[in-house]
């Protein structure tokens, strides 16, 4: 099975990309390295022994992204590709919407055109706003408060708009809080 991971590059792409090479997984990574660095994919294959095929591409670029649909049996995709700080999409939140919401619908309209309908997102526990209880179960309503839980929020409900279209679609959405703690 061949995984195209969206934003592998990151840290918590990275550290799947280990995962999922140990399990004998092919790999096919995207990332822009706008909030990246390439290293982090060479240390993976070090720690790996194994090799991925990466693409420097932004998931705006949709006639790039076909070509890696076109030179590669994609399987399904973990999208974990986004901007991702609250503060900055505050500041400019244009640029969130367009790059993450636009993002996610190209790659969904390029998995669709190449019949890939197994998808992993990677949303926010930030969707859950401010909440005043504790521990948050995933039946807590949704709303955001900034930008960024807004774009994650918005994909969040268009991936079930189109697994309601044609639930063909397999569709799961990973909300989590910060995945490391203080050093």
């Amino acid at each position: 099975m061949k995984i195209l991971v969206t934003g592998g590059a990151g840290y918590i792409g990275s550290h799947t990309c280990v995962e999922l090479l140990n399990l004998g997984y092919d790999m096919v990574v995207v990332d822009d390295l706008s909030n990246s660095k390439e290293e982090a994919l060479r240390r993976v294959e070090k720690i790996t022994g194994k090799k991925l095929k990466f693409y420097k591409i932004n998931l705006l670029e949709k006639d790039k992204l076909e070509t890696i649909f076109k030179e590669n049996k994609i399987d399904a995709v973990i999208h974990f590709a986004g901007l991702k700080a609250v503060g900055e999409s505050v500041e400019v939140p244009l640029k969130y919407y367009h790059n993450n919401i636009t993002g996610t619908i190209v790659l969904c309209e390029v998995m669709k055109k190449f019949g890939v309908k197994r998808l992993i997102f990677s949303s926010s526990a930030t969707v859950y706003g401010n909440v005043n209880k504790v521990p948050i179960t995933e039946d807590f309503p949704l709303s955001a408060t900034n930008p960024y839980g807004r774009t994650k929020l918005f994909i969040e409900e268009m991936l079930r708009d189109l697994y309601n279209s044609d639930n063909d679609w397999s569709i799961v959405l990973l909300r989590y809080f910060n995945p490391i703690g203080a050093i």
